[in-house]
């Protein structure tokens, strides 16, 4: 319900107000009426009160006349005012109204309606008035604003028309404001200028969205450069009416930009002619450099005296030195020049790093030094990266730890910092040495080109400066990060990270067979804690029993409570360097006690001497390695210590007995799918021959070239080349080369004209998919031996069966029963299925076709393992529904392909927890 209208009627007549509240009370409108009979009372009530419009008449006792309207508007201005007067004349009702009031209302005339309009007229005008002047202040301020501003405003209407602009639009273009209001950009600008104003302009009214660039402007003549921002104008609907536009003069800031850029073009321009020229002048020392040293080692395989020989080997020694510091420019330049790129394979991880060990293991033990080498449990066993450019790094970071350190140990870590969703593992390798530590100062300068934190004219260590350099060179292109800690006088710790695609499923480097060594105890004697705690991870992994002793003394007391408790230990790993009681005399006082003299030991040192090893054999030491050791090498010295078979030695190839027996080959293997790998690889070997590994057609190619193979089992369907097309290359190669290898095709694809047309690409032979024994075997046979008469090569076809149990004796056969190889490719099968069953859900929300199939291809590899099942038939409708173009169907397919997978990886998963079909 609308508030009443609060009316003051300030009236000295009774009679005319009595009047007045009566006229109001016969109105439609709710009003409320307060009465002051002098005007110095209405003065009062409007100061005490809230008052919508005033009813005055101008004859008061303490006031009279246009006075009294002032004094009213003296003390509010804004409030809506009516005088009511005696006489009607038209110059009074004009001066009422010039002074302020909204009306002048004779009381002969006065009634309801006239009163009631009169009202409501006065409260409206004022309200008008209030609002246009508002408007105009606003407008005002608004003008004064924008003109003070030190950028150029302007706006348009829709038609593009000018109908607003400030004074620096007009001293910026020296166009005047009032002789451009009305006009377009077509009347000021040439036409092309004007056609872009106004295209941006319709953008900016079309998108509602604000509009911002840098444009050149080449009016009049000069070419300078704004910085424009545009944005709608909208009206109090929200409707876009126009455009405005704001910009400003960056002709200085984009000179200076551009001289920038072009100064820094030079920069890199003279950095890399310095970097190529530092290249280039390093081969060519290298060069002559190469000769010296050669004549050098060959002349001291010659007959020389003992001067001449001293002569030699300082100058082989300084040329060694030099050639050093010439790598180190040499790679230093090329990273600079950007010429230097990772190759990225595939590599054993724990095999590669520890072989990297070895020799600067020597180099440890030369300076009676303790270097360990230490892999946590999650670090992937294959991984893809540049191996050479990784053993750069670790070389030198460790061979830098051997430099600074006098007295103590060096601790090579490995462990991951985390596994990306792209299956790619952070690696985060440490090198820790008690050595003498880098001032706070160094830490981050000795990173930059010819820095050392070994500086003065006196400094004691040789070297570049550049070694750190490179190595944070590469470590950022393994998109890591290289940093140190360090205390001085107590030591350092480098840090670096690097991301390496995992290329296998299994993160666990666990040798095969590790059940024939489970339950052994085993004694772990050495004087460094972190060796002790390496090696007891070690053959824990393995389910041995180990238990550590930290000098020879401990352990022979150690030695000695086991036999009598009955619970002896089968084996004792021991250091050869130890503080008192060395590894020789442990071995020597173990020998000499009736109850231990035929303890099985392996001797574990950090220095290589002829004599230590004759003095070992001497002592019927079962094994000798180098520290720091690798996992395979420890694993292997066990073994052959126990005189324990291992799975692969106790198999029999009774499957193939009726078959000659071929010569060894070097066979070259290019198969993308995991579980097709390893099955291919453990047949070949168990049939003597050796195996290279390419993972897809492009890199078979490249390793053919670069080796000799006798023969290539060529996988047709593999990513980024297939079988076909590396096939070709390789016979195209062939062609300028000379000689042909035999090529058989692997694949399983039946369909009609498969076989023909890998015989038109260049194949030899042909074998299919799951790999049937018999039929690979004469397929190999046929080019290198004479064609075999045996059992028939094809075995009946199995019946799927529709509850989704595994055809265990087909199964068994594909892996010419060998149980253990079988276990694996189950394990890899339960491995692999989660992520492939992952990427088929991206895939098919993708509708990629292509990757769909490839995926689904993938899972069909995995399955031949299994035999005939009804996931294989769900499966082969998937890569149809992909190839065919119907993906609709595949979210279907998908599902079903789960419920099916499901069943398959229970049994599976049962099969490699009992171990048992």
């Amino acid at each position: 319900m609308p508030q009443p209208i609060r009316i003051l009627l300030i009236e000295d007549t009774l009679e005319d107000a009595n009047l007045v509240r009566h006229y109001l009370t016969e109105t439609e409108e709710a009003f409320t009426l307060d009465h002051a009979e002098t005007l110095a009372t209405g003065l009062e009530k409007l100061r005490t009160s809230s008052v919508d419009v005033v009813l005055l008449d101008l004859d008061l006792p303490d006031s009279e006349g246009l006075g009294t309207i002032m004094a009213i508007h003296a003390e509010s201005p804004q409030l809506p005012l009516v005088v009511l007067t005696s006489i009607a004349s038209r110059d009074l009702a004009a001066s009422v109204i010039q002074e302020g009031a909204q009306d002048c209302l004779p009381k002969t005339n006065i009634d309801s309606d006239s009163l009631n309009r009169s009202v409501r007229y006065a409260i409206e005008r004022t309200h008008r008035q209030r609002v246009e002047s508002t408007l105009e202040n606003s407008e005002a301020r608004y003008r004064g604003l924008v003109d003070s501003l030190p950028v150029c405003v302007l706006q348009k209407d829709l038609d593009g028309r000018f109908i607003f602009a400030n004074q620096a639009y007009s001293e910026f273009t020296g166009h005047d404001v009032n002789n451009i209001l009305g006009k377009t950009d077509f009347d000021l600008s040439p036409n092309d200028v004007a056609q872009k104003f106004r295209d941006d302009d319709q953008k900016v009214a079309k998108s509602g969205k604000l509009f911002r660039t840098v444009e050149v402007n080449t009016t009049d003549g000069k070419t300078a450069w704004v910085e424009v921002i545009k944005s709608p104008i909208r009206d109090a609907h929200d409707e876009i009416v126009g455009t405005q536009a704001i910009f400003w003069d960056v002709t200085e800031r984009q000179m200076a930009v551009e001289a920038l850029t072009r100064a820094k073009e030079a920069a890199e321009d003279a950095s890399r002619a310095k970097s190529e020229f530092l290249a280039n002048m390093s081969h060519e020392i290298r060069t002559p450099l190469n000769a010296v040293i050669g004549m050098a080692e060959l002349l001291l395989d010659t007959k020389l005296t003992s001067t001449q020989r001293d002569y030699l080997k300082m100058i082989l020694e300084s040329g060694e030195s030099l050639l050093s510091v010439i790598n180190d420019i040499l790679d230093f330049s090329k990273i600079e020049a950007g010429k230097l790129d990772l190759i990225s394979k595939s590599f054993d991880l724990r095999e590669t790093v520890g072989d990297m060990m070895k020799p600067l293991g020597v180099r440890a033990g030369t300076n009676h030094l303790e270097l360990t080498c230490h892999f946590d449990s999650a670090v992937p066993a294959v991984v893809e990266g540049d191996a050479h450019r990784l053993r750069q790094i670790v070389v030198n970071l460790v061979g830098n730890a051997i430099k600074f350190t006098e007295v103590g140990e060096i601790d090579f870590d490995v462990s991951v910092d985390s596994i990306t969703t792209e299956n790619e593992a952070i690696l985060h390798f440490k090198v820790r040495d008690t050595g003498i530590g880098i001032p706070a100062d160094k830490r981050q300068t000795i990173f930059e080109a010819f820095e050392q934190a070994d500086s003065g004219s006196t400094r004691q260590y040789g070297g570049t400066g550049l070694g750190l350099a490179i190595c944070a060179r590469l470590v950022d292109l393994m998109d890591g990060h290289i940093w140190v800690e360090s205390t001085l006088g107590q030591g350092s710790t480098f840090h670096f990270t690097g991301r390496f695609p995992i290329k296998e499923s299994n993160l666990a480097a666990r040798p095969e067979g590790t059940n024939r060594v489970q339950g052994t105890r085993v004694l772990i004697v050495d004087d460094n804690a972190t060796n002790r705690i390496i090696l007891d991870e070690i053959v824990r992994s393995w389910g041995m029993r180990p238990l550590l002793a930290a000098d020879a003394d401990e352990g022979l007391m150690l030695l000695q409570e086991a036999h009598s408790a009955g619970d002896p230990f089968t084996l004792l790993l021991t250091d050869f360097e130890m503080p008192g009681k060395n590894g020789l005399e442990l071995i020597q006082a173990i020998r000499d006690m009736p109850d231990l003299k035929n303890m099985l030991i392996t001797v574990l040192s950090s220095s290589e001497r002829p004599t230590t090893r004759s003095q070992c054999d001497a002592l019927d030491v079962s094994g000798f390695l180098m520290k720091p050791v690798k996992q395979s090498e420890l694993f292997d010295a066990i073994v052959v210590a126990l005189g324990v078979e291992l799975p692969e030695s106790e198999t029999h190839d009774s499957h193939l007995k009726d078959h000659e027996k071929l010569r060894p080959l070097k066979i070259l293997l290019a198969e993308d799918n995991l579980a097709n790998q390893r099955l291919a690889i453990a047949l070949l070997e168990k049939w003597g021959h050796s195996v290279t590994l390419a993972v897809n057609g492009k890199l078979a190619v490249e390793t053919w070239r670069n080796d000799t193979f006798d023969l290539v089992i060529m996988d047709i369907q593999m990513p980024e080349m297939d079988g076909l097309e590396a096939t070709r290359r390789i016979r195209n190669l062939e062609r300028i080369r000379g000689g042909h290898i035999p090529i058989v095709a692997m694949t399983a694809h039946a369909l009609a004209g498969d076989r023909e047309k890998c015989l038109e690409a260049g194949m030899d032979g042909y074998t299919s998919k799951p790999l049937r024994i018999h039929e690979l075997y004469d397929t190999i046979a046929g080019f290198f031996g004479d064609q075999p008469t045996s059992v028939s090569t094809e075995s009946s076809p199995s019946i799927i069966a529709t509850d989704g149990t595994i055809d265990w004796s087909h199964a068994l056969h594909s892996c010419d029963g060998d149980r253990t190889l079988l276990l694996d490719l189950l394990q890899i099968f339960l491995d692999e299925t989660p992520l492939l069953l992952k990427r088929l859900d991206e895939t098919i929300a993708a509708n990629d076709g292509d990757a769909t199939y490839r995926t689904a291809h993938t899972i069909t590899g995995s399955l031949r393992i299994l035999g005939p099942t009804p996931a294989n038939e769900v499966v082969r409708k998937l890569e149809q529904a992909a190839t065919s173009g119907s993906m609709q169907e595949a979210p279907a397919l998908l599902a079903e392909l789960r419920q099916r997978l499901d069943i398959l990886t229970k049994k599976a998963a049962e099969t490699v927890a009992k171990k048992h079909f």
